[in-house]
């Protein structure tokens, strides 16, 4: 399952961050007289939910519950908003509900990666919705050192349009995984781009797009949270995992 493959943000492959992994301006609407004014500078629930141009409802909701659960005291309490279930019955421990995590027959491993995806996902949507400070220094700032030589050598790949064939690559990665259809979706061209990208993050041409940790943070933070409704989704089946006994997903 999606859920045992993470290990932490960073690590996990990025899912349909081109109309999310940026700042969301809110507008549109006057708040009431008791109403609290949104600070933060983005909307978490279009940060976070938007797939296609559409903010998923399932996801909306969920960061409404887990928001509403942690007043006052914010990120420290998501975790008890959410109260997923306890790792050792999602590897099969005790009691033994999942015979996909159970055949795997490596509990210590299991609990292991399981604690840190919950603590991981815990901590990305506590930052995103109570810490907008945190996010926000996550953006990159221009460094004085060297540029490196692949970001002026002749014919380098490093143009600022390589940000954008990126995500659309993980675009339509991602529709690929969740959907079950290619949507044009080209796995050499993309493996090609995806090298670029990474070999020409610190080039002056890619800075503008937005910062690599902020990219990974927030990105990291969809790719969990989609994998964790798709793992805890009634259609898994027999390799379904339980789902949470606070703020859930289904």
């Amino acid at each position: 399952a999606l859920y045992l493959q993470t290990d932490s943000i960073v690590e996990i492959p990025p899912a349909m961050r081109v109309a999310t992994v940026c700042f969301a301006v809110i507008a549109g609407r006057s708040l009431g007289p008791l109403e609290t004014p949104n600070l933060t500078g983005y909307d978490p629930k279009v940060l976070l939910c938007s797939h296609n141009g559409t903010v998923q409802g399932w996801c909306a909701d969920w960061l409404e519950c887990i928001k509403t659960k942690s007043a006052p005291d914010g990120k420290t309490k998501v975790m008890q908003a959410w109260k997923p279930a306890d790792c050792k019955e999602f590897c099969g421990v005790y009691p033994v509900t999942t015979t996909l995590l159970q055949a795997k027959k490596e509990p210590t491993a299991c609990l292991n990666k399981c604690e840190g995806f919950q603590t991981n996902l815990a901590d990305c949507i506590g930052t995103i919705l109570f810490e907008p400070g945190k996010l926000s220094a996550m953006e990159s700032k221009k460094s004085a050192s060297a540029v490196d030589p692949i970001c002026t050598q002749k014919d380098t790949a490093c143009l600022p349009d390589l940000t954008d064939k990126y995500q659309q690559c993980v675009l339509s990665a991602s529709r690929k995984k969740l959907e079950k259809k290619d949507h044009g979706h080209d796995e050499e061209a993309c493996k090609t781009i995806k090298s670029d990208y990474e070999d020409c993050k610190s080039c002056p041409a890619l800075s503008a797009a937005g910062g690599s940790k902020y990219t990974a943070f927030v990105g990291g933070c969809i790719d969990q949270l989609n994998a964790y409704w798709q793992a805890t989704h009634p259609n898994a089946k027999e390799a379904k995992i339980p789902g949470a006994a606070g703020c859930q997903v289904h």
